[in-house]
């Protein structure tokens, strides 16, 4: 019996020792709850950056801009512009390239909230076809951002170097030394303020209401798009009608 006791003692674990083992589990199970936590936070943050992401894509652009219709003048004269793809570079600036400060990505997201918020409640609650859109473009310096056209025109005085008088100007620009008067006081140029209609071709005669002679010439314009459609369709019919005969 005396033996059988003796052998009971030597297989029995320790308190300490089974202390030990139930903390360290313990740990584990804690290690493996904080790194799924962990895990998991990153992909819910990369999954919300990413829907971030491609909705301030997704609303940076004309065909998002265009769908509020107060937008459609400056839509279609954006469309003959430079950059909205007009003529050969192919190149094509976003409405927020120019519409949005590019200083910071906080200060870019920040101000496209604001933004977003007034537009929308100018919609909603507001009369957008009572905005005088010619009055508003005298005042292009505080909605058209510096940091946005230097973020494409980035070389812009090596750029213009050749170019005698723009040299001149860019560099006065860009030392602080050219200056506006805006009101009775002076403020230092801004883009917008030498390049009125960059953006915008012929922004004027497609504002309401348009001058007439300007009305014309857009009916012009959608009967002649709608001619060569016609054109195009009898062509087509007849080049059918031709190789049937063969």
């Amino acid at each position: 019996m005396g033996n059988a006791n003796n052998e009971e003692k030597k297989t029995e674990q320790p308190q300490e020792e089974k202390d030990f083992v139930e903390e360290k589990k313990t740990g584990r199970k804690k290690l493996l709850l904080g790194a799924s936590l962990l895990l998991g936070g990153v992909v819910i943050g990369l999954i919300i950056a990413y829907i971030v992401v491609y909705a301030v894509k997704l609303t940076g652009g004309a065909q998002f801009c265009k769908s509020c219709h107060p937008m459609q003048p400056m839509f279609k004269a954006y469309s003959k512009d430079t950059h909205g793809g007009w003529g050969d570079s192919g190149f094509v600036a976003h409405c927020t390239a120019c519409h949005l400060p590019h200083d910071s990505t906080i200060g870019y997201l920040i101000k496209k909230v604001q933004v977003g918020m007034h537009d929308f409640k100018v919609m909603v609650f507001g009369d957008p076809d009572k905005i005088n859109w010619h009055e508003k473009r005298e005042h292009r310096r505080y909605f058209v951002y510096d940091s946005g056209c230097l973020h494409c025109h980035e070389n812009l005085l090596a750029a213009t170097m050749k170019k005698k008088k723009a040299f001149i100007a860019h560099k006065a620009y860009f030392s602080g030394k050219l200056v506006v008067k805006i009101g009775h006081e002076k403020d230092k140029a801004r883009c917008v303020d030498c390049h009125k209609h960059v953006g915008h071709k012929d922004l004027g005669k497609y504002l309401p209401p348009p001058p007439p002679e300007e009305k014309l010439i857009e009916e012009s314009e959608k009967l002649i798009e709608e001619s060569i459609k016609e054109l195009e369709k009898e062509e087509k019919s007849e080049n059918k009608h031709n190789t049937g005969k063969h």
